[in-house]
């Protein structure tokens, strides 16, 4: 079975919440990791898909369009994980 691969936007980088991942043994990128601050919500996305990562973030209503856009010109993505 494959692990998750976890990216991290700016919106979910919480300590404790990076720390209880890291301690279930999850694959966790964050953006400040890979020096992705400020970049888009597409630019992340895009990333994201490229290194087979699954986006978590609270930002659901851009990241609900960019799933929305990307199925409507039948692109894929790694997955994206979205909180209240």
């Amino acid at each position: 079975m494959s692990q998750i691969r976890l990216y991290l936007d700016e919106d979910s980088v919480e300590k404790s919440l990076i720390k209880a991942f890291c301690n279930a043994n999850l694959d966790v990128v964050t953006v400040a990791d890979v020096s992705r601050q400020s970049y888009s919500d597409d630019e992340q996305l895009i990333w994201a898909t490229e290194q087979g990562r699954v986006i978590y973030s609270y930002n659901r209503r851009d990241f609900c369009c960019l799933h929305n856009e990307f199925l409507a010109t039948e692109r894929n993505h790694a997955g994206i994980i979205l909180l209240q």
